[in-house]
């Protein structure tokens, strides 16, 4: 299990190169980026977080098993 800090970091960076249009990802990936860093950017940097894979999806969720996003399924991989 990895820290608030951890994925910040990651999604931040990602939320920046999208806006600089280095990325270009599907809308529906732009919008669970910008919900992640949101999300995110208000809770401490030491709360671990998890990522569950239920009912076909990946879901990211908080020490207490409170949902912070649930990712969209954008393929049949």
């Amino acid at each position: 299990m990895l820290d608030v800090k951890h994925y910040l970091e990651i999604y931040k960076l990602r939320k920046e190169m999208m806006e600089k249009g280095i990325t270009n990802p599907l809308p529906e990936a732009k919008k669970v980026i910008n919900e992640i860093v949101s999300k995110l950017s208000k809770m401490s940097l030491g709360e671990k977080i998890d990522l569950h894979f239920k009912g076909g999806k990946y879901i990211m969720m908080d020490s207490n098993e409170k949902i912070i996003v649930t990712f969209p399924n954008l393929g049949d991989n």
